[in-house]
């Protein structure tokens, strides 16, 4: 067990505590007196993520202090446009990502950094309870000498506090500084929830303070990873090669009904929509794309060298990619019926990056790269289409997509409570229409920001856009 507040250097280990409360009044101030702290998280992270590159016992080197660094500026992009849960997940992600490569530094490989990273969150709370634990031993060998304490600090405190009084009195202008500075304070009020705030961020900041006690648990060389042999009497190549014969066959049906009814148009029989048509095969038919993606990557050991097995994967496969796509359009149907809303939005996303992943296989599998190839690029696909949504108004599509069908029946109580985001669209179909489509009772409106912690681009372009139709009606707006 390493003593508590050891590191490379002493300078280092008396000035962790002290970042740490500094931090601590940081982040209340921040974060907890905001209701919607969007620049606040940014300043925070980067704050914290500053301190963590300070207190490591080495110089972590360019390229460490680049990567780590870049991955923050992407990671701060999220919170500062939208306060919401995947933008907080995506700021906490680059904060990790940059202490694992300061941690690892620029010498080591780019996997070290990625180990250090995802190793983390579990050694934060060893070493937590370890320096707890050190903390009570050392307190007890220790009997502070209170005398010499207040001889020390009596003078010096007394009557320059005397002077800070004289001065105020005598000087109206700091007068109204420390007014203003009592808006921006900590409040040490003693509220369950604010205490239980300040522990979790005790435990977030205390773990970016400890990376380098932490440096050789998260540095630790991997494990080797334990092979997983497929049993070989159900998974063979006359298995296989079965499977995909039989598999080909069953889709073929699927892929025929889809290509004459949704593709070619055909009649429907007596009593079925293409509303309900859609609906029925939507989503159960990305989960059978899914699975079959699945038995594709088994396959693939047994169809090298073997043109048939080869050319019945990639027909498959071929009928899969169809399969998603059928299923996207079956969605688009029955979005034009009943209207999108958020988990139709969601479903459509979901379903092409299911279609990306399949082309990649094909690629993977034309090109004779590994699975973790493809594993990695999807990876990075899905992260990257996540990232993406990060930036858009979601509400505000929704609203607007709705809102421009004439046809369309209004579910007011769902459209009223998407969020600020839809305001202007709502905003613009009340101009049009003449009439109110949510009542006050909603509480729909774009609330703007009291100070810049709650600054946000999205909330900035929210209120600009109702400025514009401000000279024509009232609009939900908090000033």
């Amino acid at each position: 067990m390493q003593p508590f507040l050891t590191t490379t250097s002493r300078a280092q280990s008396r000035l962790a505590p002290v970042l740490l409360v500094a931090l601590l009044l940081v982040s209340d101030l921040l974060i907890w007196q905001v209701s919607t702290p969007r620049l606040a998280w940014a300043v925070f992270a980067l704050t914290l993520t500053a301190a963590a590159q300070m207190l490591v016992g080495h110089s972590p080197g360019r390229r460490a202090v680049l990567m780590g660094w870049g991955g923050m500026a992407l990671g701060v992009l999220p919170v500062m446009e939208e306060l919401q849960t995947l933008s907080v997940l995506f700021l906490f992600a680059a904060m990790i990502h940059a202490a694992g490569w300061f941690v690892a530094g620029s010498t080591a490989p780019q996997s070290a950094a990625i180990r250090a990273g995802l190793r983390l969150f579990g050694q934060a709370f060893i070493r937590i309870a370890l320096d707890l634990f050190g903390f009570g031993r050392a307190t007890a060998q220790v009997r502070p000498s209170g005398v010499g304490l207040l001889r020390d600090w009596a003078l010096p405190l007394g009557l320059g506090g005397l002077f800070v009084l004289l001065f105020l009195s005598a000087n109206p202008l700091l007068d109204r500084w420390l007014q203003a500075l009592e808006n921006w304070s900590p409040r040490l009020d003693f509220d369950p929830v604010h205490v239980g705030f300040w522990l979790v961020m005790a435990c977030l900041i205390w773990s970016f303070l400890r990376l380098d006690a932490m440096r050789p648990k998260l540095l630790a060389p991997a494990k080797p990873l334990i092979a997983v042999s497929l049993p070989k009497a159900l998974i063979n190549p006359g298995s296989v090669l079965r499977a995909l014969v039989t598999f080909n066959v069953i889709f073929a049906l699927q892929t025929g009904l889809d290509l004459t009814y949704l593709w070619g148009g055909a009649d429907l029989p007596d009593g079925m929509s293409y509303a309900t048509y859609a609906h029925r095969g939507a989503y159960p038919l990305v989960l059978t794309a899914l699975l079959a993606g699945g038995f594709s990557l088994i396959a693939q050991p047994f169809v090298a060298g073997q043109p048939l097995m080869r050319g019945l994967l990639f027909l498959w496969t071929a009928q899969n990619i169809l399969l998603v796509l059928s299923s996207i359009l079956r969605l688009d149907l029955y979005i034009d019926a009943y209207g999108l809303t958020r988990l139709r939005f969601a479903a459509l996303i979901w379903m092409g990056l299911v279609v990306a992943g399949l082309v990649l296989m094909v690629w993977q599998v034309m090109r004779a790269k590994p699975v973790g190839w493809l594993f990695r690029q999807s990876a990075v696909l899905g992260l990257g289409s996540v990232y993406v949504c990060c930036f858009v108004n979601v509400a505000g599509l929704i609203a607007s997509h709705n809102l421009a069908r004439p046809d369309y029946s209004f579910d007011n109580y769902y459209l009223c409570t998407l969020g600020p985001g839809a305001v202007p669209a709502i905003t613009r179909a009340e101009l049009a229409t003449g009439q109110d489509l949510c009542d006050t009772d909603y509480g729909l409106f774009v609330k703007s920001p009291q100070d810049l912690r709650e600054w946000g681009y999205r909330n900035y372009r929210l209120r600009n856009s109702l400025a514009a139709l401000a000279a024509l009606t009232e609009v939900r707006t908090v000033p």
